[in-house]
């Protein structure tokens, strides 16, 4: 299916920073599109009423990002929609403008990796100092040349929404007055990222999804790399926000997916495993966003 210039004019809405309710998505393409994205954290939903809602981005490089995976075209929104409107004719042209599919994937290949902090921390890269905090980050390419002061943890978050809105941090039961927190999401990383992770001596924590996806996630991408230097953040009101704004249909979409069998040799998160199943339910990490 070619893609609509209602399709592109939706994305260019949402990478503008607009806010895109449900009612307006008027065509199949444009709901493929969003759920392609929402099921790969592209897309942030907020519910208003009982089945309304709208969309919005919170990353847009990610954004963008995954729009190319979805089709090569999306890769610039703005050549895409002067294509569709006919303001590209040649062939030479459209490969000008969107290159050889074939190769978009090493192009696309993300390079390095990106840091914030809680509060303001003085860190070293590259034989300088830099300063870090909620705001502004260090995109890491040379992971060799950052040290990290040694009061200093990292915190691993499995989507973009808790790298960016930090309110979760106290809310999951951390004290952000202790100690600075370095905080790192699982998408984009690269191995860069998880080389750096195992050649640092600081605490490193895990904060993910509560389900069975994000468990089999930190057991295969972390926990088996990192060993006892990293434990996955349990909240103490877990099991009551599980049960008061659970989600079921996530938890029933995982099993019909194969997650039934996920396990851990940790007794705390065989303890989340059994609640899960027994609540035949499960909770998204930005949920602790909110109070």
């Amino acid at each position: 299916m070619s893609i609509t210039k209602k399709a592109i004019l939706l994305l260019q809405r949402l990478r503008d920073g607009e806010v895109v309710r449900t009612g307006e998505l008027n065509s199949a393409q444009q709901k493929e599109i969003v759920e392609f994205l929402m099921q790969r954290r592209g897309l942030v939903f907020t519910r208003i009423g009982k089945s309304r809602g709208s969309y919005s981005v919170t990353d847009t490089a990610m954004f963008l990002e995954l729009c190319s995976q979805y089709d090569p075209i999306l890769k610039d929104l703005d050549a895409a929609a002067q294509l569709i409107a006919g303001g590209v004719e040649s062939r030479a042209e459209k490969v000008t403008l969107f290159g050889n599919s074939k190769q978009d994937g090493a192009d696309r290949t993300v390079k390095g990796f990106t840091i914030l902090a809680d509060k303001i921390t003085k860190i070293q890269y590259q034989g300088g100092d830099y300063v870090i905090g909620p705001k502004v980050g260090l995109h890491v390419v040379d992971r060799n040349s950052l040290l990290l002061p040694k009061d200093v943890s990292v915190i691993i978050v499995e989507n973009a929404e808790c790298l960016y809105d930090l309110r979760w941090i106290p809310n999951a039961g951390l004290k952000n007055e202790d100690w600075p927190y370095i905080i790192l999401c699982r998408f984009p990383i690269c191995e860069e990222a998880k080389l750096w992770l195992e050649s640092i001596p600081n605490r490193i924590l895990y904060f993910g999804d509560f389900d069975l996806a994000g468990i089999q996630i930190y057991e295969t991408e972390f926990k088996r790399r990192l060993r006892d230097r990293i434990s996955f953040i349990l909240p103490r009101d877990l099991e009551e926000r599980i049960r008061k704004k659970g989600n079921p249909a996530l938890y029933t979409k995982q099993l019909n997916k194969g997650f039934a069998s996920v396990t851990s040799p940790s007794e705390e998160l065989k303890g989340l495993i059994a609640l899960l199943h027994g609540l035949q339910s499960c909770y998204e990490q930005e949920g602790y966003c909110l109070p």
